[in-house]
């Protein structure tokens, strides 16, 4: 229990921090007496004030939102399946996404209307789309297939893929290719006030709703047959998982892009902290995904200041090896 709790104030501490370091940095650096006058002295015509408030924060806390949303998501695909390999990206969600949002930098519809930004609004829909067809063609006897699912899922992606691959060669102009490829490895560059509510709402309910459900979570790492032995109803389990999965995964790949890894490394720390049924797993999960967001959203201002790397480029040099070292393990699914 104190234990717990140390992390849970460690984890926080770091956030606080890791957003003060990300609120200096930028196409000026900005030193904290200054980003507290900003906070809480806001003055509208001051340019760095401006800086500070509309544009370096909303970008730190999306960070922080989509890396919990998709650590959050990750545990819950490993615990859905039992392997460790698993990521909330399994339900081809990311290529349903990158195929809305390519549909609109390639002009097949206006890129806004009324006002309203629509790459987000057609990666969201994307996403839906492909995760629920993922989901049909896991679906069989009534009940959800892990396996099937996954195969599906490996399928679909490969196809929706190929479809933004043709669009992408296709394309006659290079500003829109340019944004489509950066777009695709993940960004928070147009971060904004507006786009944090959804996937913070999306989030923040999930979050509540999984709190009555880690019990059922831990039991259905014993595998389907002993889950179903000790009472639980595995099937309608599995089906909030995937509702709730594709619901936050969905937003959070709408407002930053397709970023890889998060979901894959982090559950498996928290697990390393926690054991793999630890009370408080998906909240601690979902605060060192925000962390791990935010250092990586840092690191990649610091390396290409001011709008930084895509995002997935930096999470892809932790994940990659993180992966092949999962792969070398002999027990990645939870029953060895």
């Amino acid at each position: 229990m104190r234990r717990r709790g140390l992390y849970f104030i460690l984890a926080l501490l770091l956030i606080l921090v890791v957003m003060l370091l990300g609120l200096q940095v930028g196409s000026f650096d900005t030193d904290v007496a200054t980003i507290f006058s900003a906070l809480f002295h806001y003055n509208p015509d001051d340019t760095t004030h401006f800086a500070i408030l509309h544009l370096r924060l909303p970008r730190l806390i999306l960070a922080l939102v989509v890396g919990a949303s998709l650590a959050f998501c990750g545990y819950l695909m490993q615990a859905m399946v039992n392997n460790g390999l698993a990521d909330p990206y399994l339900l081809g969600t990311a290529s349903g996404a990158s195929l809305g949002a390519v549909i609109v930098f390639f002009g097949f519809v206006p890129m806004t209307v009324a006002g309203l930004y629509l790459p987000p609004v057609f990666a969201l829909a994307g996403a839906f789309v492909v995760t629920l067809v993922v989901v049909m063609l896991g679906y069989r006897k009534r009940q959800i297939i892990p396996a099937q699912l996954l195969l599906a899922g490996i399928a679909l992606s490969s196809l929706v893929t190929a479809m933004v691959g043709l669009l992408t060669f296709l394309s006659d102009s290079e500003g829109k290719l340019r944004s489509v490829v950066f777009w695709s490895m993940g960004s928070f560059e147009r971060a904004s006030w507006e786009m944090v509510p959804y996937p913070a709402a999306a989030l923040s309910i999930a979050l509540l709703l999984f709190a009555f459900y880690q019990k059922q979570l831990n039991i259905l790492l014993l595998g389907e047959e002993r889950a179903q032995a000790l009472g639980i109803r595995v099937a309608q389990t599995r089906w909030v998982i995937l509702a709730t999965v594709s619901v936050v995964t969905g937003f959070a790949v709408a407002t930053s892009g397709p970023i890889g890894f998060v979901g894959l490394i982090i559950p498996h720390v928290t697990r390393g902290l926690l054991g793999a049924t630890g009370r408080g797993n998906l909240l601690l999960c979902a605060f060192i995904g925000g962390l791990f967001m935010l250092l990586c959203d840092l690191l990649s201002r610091i390396i290409y200041p001011p709008a930084g790397l895509p995002i997935g480029i930096i999470t892809s040099f932790f994940g990659v090896p993180f992966f092949v070292y999962l792969l070398f393990r002999k027990n990645y699914n939870f029953r060895g």
